[in-house]
């Protein structure tokens, strides 16, 4: 979550230097956001591949391919963008939606983050509780 919030936080940089006009700025912080934007890949495949709930595996599988596609539109941005800094080119519009969809992913990232931790703790697991003396529970001792 921390390599995603960072990401952002490169990707918005990248958009604000290109609104001010600050054209290799805006390429650095792009070019900085795609490792970060990578590593995130592998930190949320990990995750992924940690979890035992299916509710989470479903919200960290599209955290995955949500990030997956952000990081194909952001090494997109950065070769559509001619040879880089030195020929402080404006960014084509094409780069700039594919900037503002790749913040619009990582906003839509972060609610599916909350709306697994609401699922994961809402979600009561029916447990079988052994009553004293007796080796197991039955499922007429917890109302199933």
């Amino acid at each position: 979550m921390l390599a995603r919030s960072f990401a952002f936080l490169l990707l918005l940089a990248a958009a604000l230097a290109d609104n001010s006009g600050a054209h290799s700025g805006a390429f650095y912080f792009l070019l900085a956001a795609v490792p970060v934007i990578a590593v995130g890949e592998l930190m949320t495949f990990a995750d992924l591949a940690e979890s035992r709930a299916i509710e989470r595996k479903i919200v960290i599988g599209a955290q995955a391919a949500l990030t997956l596609v952000a990081l194909a539109l952001v090494i997109a941005v950065v070769l559509g963008s001619g040879s880089g800094p030195l020929l402080d080119v404006t960014v084509t519009p094409l780069a700039v939606s594919a900037l503002g969809a790749c913040l619009g992913i990582f906003v839509v990232q972060a609610v599916l983050g909350l709306v697994g931790r609401v699922l994961v703790t809402t979600r009561r697991s029916a447990g079988l509780y052994v009553r004293a003396g007796e080796e197991f529970a039955t499922a007429e001792h917890i109302g199933l």
